[in-house]
């Protein structure tokens, strides 16, 4: 039965597939060490990542479009980039060694990734070079303070919470990132974890109070689209910004299992997805859900509105489909060299960039 972040699941190989191959890659490397050789500890947090020539066919976990550029992130706070759709890439400046899962490009120019070890890094050269804003050492920090000054009814429990989280090393993991524009964006992770910032990553607040989720329950994912905002997480959870409140609302949805991620297109659609193949759509902001079927078993792992009202969605077992009518139909899109995907990016109406297991991959879509 899988384990992540102190969790028990209670379905088989529900862990993020994107989480799961840093756990192997891990463990390859660490059997890689010759018995008897230690080595000296150095905290990938504050390491900088280590340069090499195969970024572009390495594990990829997140990617997103700079402008014209293409920019993806992997393991060990590996970050690549390219000007030509792909015909060459070229390593970034990155400060750190953790592993990087998603990535988000307001403009052309600026840009955020988050990971393990609670980083969030910033660039403003369109992904060339970074800068570490935050991390979980800070993030807790923050928060304690934070709450110490509250006069929210919960307050204190979540001043205990995240000074329990600091004994242990404050290195509770972002899973995803969203920038509705240059200044304000959002960050979640793991056991209720979100910060807001208004600054373009100056300064950051804490959201944990904010949020109808009692239990804790991690957060996967986050995406919004013309002012709205929506999440979603473990045991079929989804939550949206209500803009009146300002509260993370919780929206039912008929599902029990992890959702990984969601797609809201133009029209105001949202599709949740996760587990097993299994794919929700509401156009009502969540208050009612419909099955769709991508017709496989296999997690869905990204998806991404198109231009002109299409969703494109990947496995972990690498399929790509494609819907032209809002997601309520998909028909399979036959790829070159298919691989197990973890995130997808549209660089047009007609190309789609995909990262995975074996790297990064530039598609056609007809």
């Amino acid at each position: 039965m899988p384990v992540w972040a102190g969790n028990v699941y209670p379905e088989e190989n529900s862990m993020p597939i994107k989480r799961m191959a840093g756990i192997v890659t891990a463990l390859l490397l660490s059997s890689s060490i010759p018995a008897g050789q230690a080595l000296a500890f150095e905290n990938p947090i504050s390491s900088p990542a280590v340069q090499t020539r195969l970024g572009a066919s390495s594990a990829l976990l997140g990617t997103a479009m700079a402008g014209s550029r293409i920019v993806a992130v992997g393991l060990r706070g590996l970050i690549i980039y390219s000007d030509d759709a792909g015909a060459s890439w070229k390593q970034a400046s990155v400060p750190t060694q953790s592993d990087l899962v998603a990535v988000s490009f307001p403009s052309a120019k600026k840009g955020w990734a988050v990971g393990h070890g609670g980083v969030v890094l910033h660039s403003a050269d369109a992904g060339a070079t970074w800068v570490r804003q935050l991390d979980g050492v800070k993030a807790a920090e923050l928060a304690v303070n934070h709450y110490q000054a509250s006069s929210t009814p919960d307050a204190a429990a979540l001043v205990e919470r995240e000074k329990s989280l600091q004994a242990a090393g404050g290195t509770q993991p972002f899973l995803d990132v969203y920038f509705e524009n240059e200044s304000t964006g959002f960050v979640v992770g793991t056991f209720n974890r979100i910060f807001r910032t208004a600054d373009g990553g100056k300064s950051w607040t804490p959201w944990m109070e904010r949020t109808d989720n009692p239990g804790e329950l991690h957060f996967y994912s986050i995406r919004g689209r013309n002012g709205s905002l929506y999440l979603t997480g473990e045991q079929g959870s989804v939550w949206r910004l209500d803009t009146a409140t300002q509260r993370i609302v919780s929206v039912p949805t008929p599902y029990k299992g992890t959702l990984f991620g969601l797609v809201v297109t133009d029209s105001d659609a949202v599709l949740a997805f996760g587990m097993r193949g299994s794919l929700y759509r509401s156009i009502d902001q969540g208050r009612n859900w419909e099955k769709a079927s991508l017709g496989t078993p296999a997690g869905i792992t990204g998806g991404v509105a198109m231009a002109g009202g299409g969703v494109l969605l990947t496995t972990q077992a690498g399929t790509v489909t494609l819907s032209r009518d809002g997601g309520k139909t998909f028909q399979p899109i036959k790829t070159a060299r298919p691989m197990a995907y973890f995130g997808l990016a549209p660089m047009d109406d007609k190309r789609v960039v995909l990262v995975g297991a074996e790297g990064i991959r530039l598609e056609s879509i007809q």
